[in-house]
Protein backbone atom coordinates (compact mmCIF):
# COMPACT_ATOMS: atom_id res chain seq x y z
CA UNK A 1 0.00 0.00 0.00
CA UNK A 2 1.19 3.51 -0.82
CA UNK A 3 -0.27 6.82 0.36
CA UNK A 4 0.69 10.04 -1.43
CA UNK A 5 -0.65 13.44 -0.38
CA UNK A 6 -1.10 16.63 -2.35
CA UNK A 7 0.94 19.84 -2.05
CA UNK A 8 2.26 21.21 1.25
CA UNK A 9 -0.32 19.38 3.36
CA UNK A 10 0.67 16.05 1.83
CA UNK A 11 4.36 16.62 2.49
CA UNK A 12 3.83 17.90 6.02
CA UNK A 13 1.70 14.89 6.94
CA UNK A 14 4.17 12.43 5.42
CA UNK A 15 7.20 14.14 6.98
CA UNK A 16 5.98 14.18 10.56
CA UNK A 17 4.44 10.71 10.42
CA UNK A 18 7.69 9.33 9.00
CA UNK A 19 9.65 11.05 11.77
CA UNK A 20 7.20 9.78 14.39
CA UNK A 21 7.45 6.12 13.31
CA UNK A 22 11.21 6.14 12.87
CA UNK A 23 13.27 4.22 15.42
CA UNK A 24 15.18 7.45 16.03
CA UNK A 25 12.22 9.85 16.07
CA UNK A 26 13.49 12.31 18.67
CA UNK A 27 16.91 12.45 17.04
CA UNK A 28 15.30 13.13 13.66
CA UNK A 29 13.06 15.83 15.11
CA UNK A 30 16.07 17.56 16.67
CA UNK A 31 17.83 17.43 13.31
CA UNK A 32 14.80 18.90 11.57
CA UNK A 33 14.49 21.71 14.11
CA UNK A 34 18.16 22.56 13.72
CA UNK A 35 17.45 23.46 10.06
CA UNK A 36 15.38 26.43 11.22
CA UNK A 37 17.08 29.82 11.21
CA UNK A 38 16.25 32.44 13.85
CA UNK A 39 18.08 35.62 12.79
CA UNK A 40 17.23 37.69 15.87
CA UNK A 41 18.01 35.27 18.70
CA UNK A 42 19.81 32.04 19.56
CA UNK A 43 17.74 28.87 19.81
CA UNK A 44 19.21 25.54 20.89
CA UNK A 45 17.12 22.42 20.39
CA UNK A 46 17.62 19.37 22.60
CA UNK A 47 14.12 17.92 22.53
CA UNK A 48 13.15 15.10 24.87
CA UNK A 49 9.44 14.92 24.03
CA UNK A 50 7.02 16.48 21.54
CA UNK A 51 3.36 16.74 20.63
CA UNK A 52 2.62 17.73 17.03
CA UNK A 53 -0.66 19.23 15.84
CA UNK A 54 -1.23 19.41 12.07
CA UNK A 55 -3.77 21.73 10.38
CA UNK A 56 -5.11 22.74 13.78
CA UNK A 57 -7.84 25.37 13.79
CA UNK A 58 -7.72 28.25 16.25
CA UNK A 59 -11.02 29.76 15.09
CA UNK A 60 -10.70 33.51 14.45
CA UNK A 61 -6.91 33.25 14.77
CA UNK A 62 -6.64 31.00 11.72
CA UNK A 63 -5.44 27.46 11.16
CA UNK A 64 -1.88 26.43 11.93
CA UNK A 65 -0.14 24.19 9.39
CA UNK A 66 2.00 22.73 12.19
CA UNK A 67 2.12 23.32 15.94
CA UNK A 68 5.10 21.76 17.72
CA UNK A 69 4.67 21.49 21.50
CA UNK A 70 8.17 20.75 22.71
CA UNK A 71 9.90 19.77 25.93
CA UNK A 72 13.20 21.45 25.19
CA UNK A 73 15.79 20.87 27.91
CA UNK A 74 14.25 22.35 31.07
CA UNK A 75 11.46 24.35 29.43
CA UNK A 76 8.32 24.00 27.38
CA UNK A 77 8.24 25.71 24.01
CA UNK A 78 5.87 26.01 21.06
CA UNK A 79 6.69 26.50 17.39
CA UNK A 80 4.04 27.59 14.90
CA UNK A 81 4.94 26.73 11.30
CA UNK A 82 3.14 28.48 8.45
CA UNK A 83 3.82 26.75 5.12
CA UNK A 84 3.49 28.25 1.63
CA UNK A 85 4.30 26.77 -1.79
CA UNK A 86 4.91 27.90 -5.35
CA UNK A 87 2.01 26.34 -7.19
CA UNK A 88 1.94 25.30 -10.87
CA UNK A 89 -0.11 28.40 -11.63
CA UNK A 90 2.67 30.71 -10.44
CA UNK A 91 5.94 31.25 -12.22
CA UNK A 92 7.60 32.17 -8.92
CA UNK A 93 6.98 32.87 -5.22
CA UNK A 94 8.76 35.70 -3.45
CA UNK A 95 8.65 36.38 0.27
CA UNK A 96 9.09 40.12 -0.29
CA UNK A 97 5.97 40.19 -2.50
CA UNK A 98 4.03 38.40 0.25
CA UNK A 99 5.24 40.93 2.79
CA UNK A 100 4.36 43.88 0.53
CA UNK A 101 0.73 42.65 0.46
CA UNK A 102 0.72 42.40 4.25
CA UNK A 103 2.19 45.88 4.65
CA UNK A 104 -0.31 47.37 2.18
CA UNK A 105 -3.19 46.32 4.44
CA UNK A 106 -2.21 49.02 6.93
CA UNK A 107 -1.83 51.92 4.50
CA UNK A 108 -4.85 54.19 4.90
CA UNK A 109 -6.73 55.41 1.80
CA UNK A 110 -4.78 52.99 -0.37
CA UNK A 111 -6.88 51.48 -3.18
CA UNK A 112 -4.55 48.50 -3.56
CA UNK A 113 -4.74 47.87 0.19
CA UNK A 114 -8.51 47.95 0.01
CA UNK A 115 -8.52 45.34 -2.75
CA UNK A 116 -6.15 43.10 -0.80
CA UNK A 117 -8.11 43.47 2.42
CA UNK A 118 -11.38 42.50 0.72
CA UNK A 119 -9.91 39.55 -1.17
CA UNK A 120 -10.22 36.04 0.23
CA UNK A 121 -6.45 35.61 -0.17
CA UNK A 122 -5.61 38.26 2.43
CA UNK A 123 -6.39 35.92 5.32
CA UNK A 124 -4.12 33.22 3.86
CA UNK A 125 -1.18 35.63 3.53
CA UNK A 126 1.94 34.24 5.23
CA UNK A 127 2.45 37.29 7.45
CA UNK A 128 -1.23 37.68 8.31
CA UNK A 129 -1.29 34.10 9.57
CA UNK A 130 1.94 34.49 11.56
CA UNK A 131 0.66 37.75 13.03
CA UNK A 132 -2.61 36.06 14.05
CA UNK A 133 -0.60 33.47 16.01
CA UNK A 134 1.59 36.15 17.61
CA UNK A 135 -1.47 38.02 18.88
CA UNK A 136 -3.12 34.80 20.07
CA UNK A 137 -0.05 33.79 22.07
CA UNK A 138 0.31 37.26 23.58
CA UNK A 139 -3.29 37.05 24.76
CA UNK A 140 -2.67 33.58 26.23
CA UNK A 141 0.41 34.87 28.05
CA UNK A 142 -1.41 37.79 29.64
CA UNK A 143 -4.99 36.61 30.11
CA UNK A 144 -5.11 32.89 29.36
CA UNK A 145 -7.96 31.22 27.50
CA UNK A 146 -10.41 33.58 29.20
CA UNK A 147 -8.85 36.44 27.21
CA UNK A 148 -9.19 34.54 23.93
CA UNK A 149 -12.86 33.90 24.68
CA UNK A 150 -13.49 37.57 25.49
CA UNK A 151 -11.70 38.66 22.33
CA UNK A 152 -8.46 40.20 21.10
CA UNK A 153 -8.47 43.60 19.39
CA UNK A 154 -6.73 43.78 16.02
CA UNK A 155 -6.02 46.69 13.68
CA UNK A 156 -9.20 47.50 11.75
CA UNK A 157 -8.02 45.90 8.51
CA UNK A 158 -7.65 42.53 10.27
CA UNK A 159 -10.63 42.78 12.61
CA UNK A 160 -13.74 40.66 12.12
CA UNK A 161 -16.57 42.23 10.16
CA UNK A 162 -19.83 43.15 11.84
CA UNK A 163 -22.43 41.45 9.63
CA UNK A 164 -24.99 44.15 10.36
CA UNK A 165 -22.89 47.21 9.57
CA UNK A 166 -20.32 45.48 7.29
CA UNK A 167 -17.59 47.36 9.16
CA UNK A 168 -14.44 45.65 10.39
CA UNK A 169 -14.53 46.44 14.08
CA UNK A 170 -15.04 43.21 16.05
CA UNK A 171 -12.32 41.50 18.13
CA UNK A 172 -11.17 38.02 17.23
CA UNK A 173 -12.22 35.18 19.56
CA UNK A 174 -11.38 31.52 20.11
CA UNK A 175 -15.05 30.45 20.02
CA UNK A 176 -16.71 27.41 21.57
CA UNK A 177 -15.61 24.51 19.37
CA UNK A 178 -14.57 21.80 21.83
CA UNK A 179 -11.75 20.48 19.65
CA UNK A 180 -10.32 23.98 19.23
CA UNK A 181 -10.56 24.59 22.98
CA UNK A 182 -8.86 21.25 23.71
CA UNK A 183 -5.99 22.23 21.41
CA UNK A 184 -5.76 25.63 23.09
CA UNK A 185 -5.62 23.95 26.53
CA UNK A 186 -2.79 21.77 25.23
CA UNK A 187 -0.99 24.87 23.93
CA UNK A 188 -1.35 26.93 27.12
CA UNK A 189 1.57 25.50 29.18
CA UNK A 190 3.89 25.84 26.16
CA UNK A 191 2.91 29.40 25.26
CA UNK A 192 5.40 31.23 27.49
CA UNK A 193 8.08 30.73 24.85
CA UNK A 194 6.70 30.76 21.31
CA UNK A 195 8.52 30.74 17.98
CA UNK A 196 6.98 31.55 14.59
CA UNK A 197 8.47 29.93 11.48
CA UNK A 198 7.85 30.45 7.77
CA UNK A 199 8.29 27.29 5.66
CA UNK A 200 8.48 28.68 2.13
CA UNK A 201 9.71 28.13 -1.46
CA UNK A 202 12.36 30.87 -1.35
CA UNK A 203 16.06 30.04 -1.32
CA UNK A 204 17.81 30.26 2.04
CA UNK A 205 19.99 33.15 0.81
CA UNK A 206 16.86 35.12 -0.21
CA UNK A 207 15.23 34.45 3.15
CA UNK A 208 18.30 35.56 5.07
CA UNK A 209 18.48 38.78 3.06
CA UNK A 210 14.77 39.49 3.57
CA UNK A 211 14.87 38.89 7.33
CA UNK A 212 17.99 41.02 7.76
CA UNK A 213 17.22 43.87 5.37
CA UNK A 214 13.42 44.18 5.25
CA UNK A 215 11.66 42.49 8.14
CA UNK A 216 14.24 43.56 10.71
CA UNK A 217 13.75 47.24 9.90
CA UNK A 218 9.95 47.23 9.60
CA UNK A 219 8.12 49.32 12.19
CA UNK A 220 4.48 48.37 12.69
CA UNK A 221 2.93 51.67 13.85
CA UNK A 222 -0.62 50.25 13.88
CA UNK A 223 0.04 47.90 16.78
CA UNK A 224 2.35 48.28 19.75
CA UNK A 225 2.47 44.48 20.19
CA UNK A 226 4.43 43.97 16.97
CA UNK A 227 7.68 42.10 17.54
CA UNK A 228 9.77 39.73 15.41
CA UNK A 229 12.49 38.57 17.80
CA UNK A 230 11.00 35.05 17.83
CA UNK A 231 10.47 34.75 14.07
CA UNK A 232 12.39 32.30 11.90
CA UNK A 233 12.39 30.48 8.58
CA UNK A 234 13.16 27.26 6.73
CA UNK A 235 13.14 26.54 2.99
CA UNK A 236 11.45 23.61 1.27
CA UNK A 237 14.76 22.83 -0.42
CA UNK A 238 16.38 22.28 2.98
CA UNK A 239 13.48 20.04 4.04
CA UNK A 240 14.04 17.87 0.95
CA UNK A 241 17.79 17.68 1.65
CA UNK A 242 16.96 16.60 5.20
CA UNK A 243 14.72 13.83 3.84
CA UNK A 244 17.46 12.63 1.48
CA UNK A 245 20.09 12.64 4.22
CA UNK A 246 17.88 10.56 6.49
CA UNK A 247 16.37 8.30 3.80
CA UNK A 248 12.78 9.40 4.45
CA UNK A 249 11.66 7.58 1.33
CA UNK A 250 7.92 8.07 1.61
CA UNK A 251 8.25 11.84 2.00
CA UNK A 252 10.68 11.93 -0.93
CA UNK A 253 8.05 10.14 -3.03
CA UNK A 254 5.53 12.81 -2.03
CA UNK A 255 8.02 15.50 -3.07
CA UNK A 256 8.48 13.78 -6.42
CA UNK A 257 4.74 13.39 -6.97
CA UNK A 258 4.28 17.13 -6.27
CA UNK A 259 7.26 18.25 -8.34
CA UNK A 260 6.63 21.81 -9.54
CA UNK A 261 3.93 22.39 -6.92
CA UNK A 262 6.16 23.03 -3.88
CA UNK A 263 9.20 25.05 -4.94
CA UNK A 264 11.31 25.63 -8.03
CA UNK A 265 13.81 22.77 -7.84
CA UNK A 266 15.08 22.93 -11.41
Amino acid sequence: MEIIGYSERGIINSLFYEIKYSQKSINLLNQFLSLMSFPYRTVDFQISEAKILIEQSFSDFGDADVVLLLDNQDKKQVIFIEAKVKTFQKSSWNIKDEFDKFEALFIENNQEASKISKSSSSRSNLFVQLYFKVKMVQALQTGGIKQLKEGVVFPECLSKQDKRTHKKCLPRKIGNNEVVLTATELLLPYSKEALFVALVPSKTSELNRFYQETLKNYRFSKNKDWGIENWGYISWADVKKFCKKNSLENTLRVFEFNKGQIYDDN
